[in-house]
């Protein structure tokens, strides 16, 4: 299964998301088989709400770690990001397994 999770190094456990800040997503495949990552077919991207595969973006760098099966998105907020969502997928032999949304909201 696929599941969001965040880890922030402060005390707090309010971040403040604003335009001009750096952010980073995380999504990582859990499996009982220590080999699942590198499955013939399997594929974890990030993809905007349209779908689109973020690594064509170059505002987006999408780093991908098959030690841990962990993929992460980082990027400069902007203005117009407030309410943007962004989805992990999961996909085998391109037909989508799952998906995570990330959603940015600004106070």
């Amino acid at each position: 299964s696929v599941s969001p999770s965040s880890s922030s190094s402060s005390s707090s456990s309010q971040t403040e998301i604003s335009p001009g800040r750096s952010v980073t997503l995380s999504c990582q495949l859990y499996s009982y088989d220590v080999f699942s990552c590198y499955s013939e077919g399997l594929h974890l991207l990030w993809v905007n709400q349209a779908g689109v595969d973020l690594k064509t973006d170059s505002r987006y760098q999408i780093l991908f770690s098959s030690d841990h099966c962990i993929i992460t998105l980082t990027t400069t907020l902007l203005n117009e990001d407030d309410n943007r969502e962004w989805r992990c997928q999961l996909t085998l032999r391109n037909q989508l397994q799952t998906s995570v949304r990330y959603t940015v909201k600004y106070s």
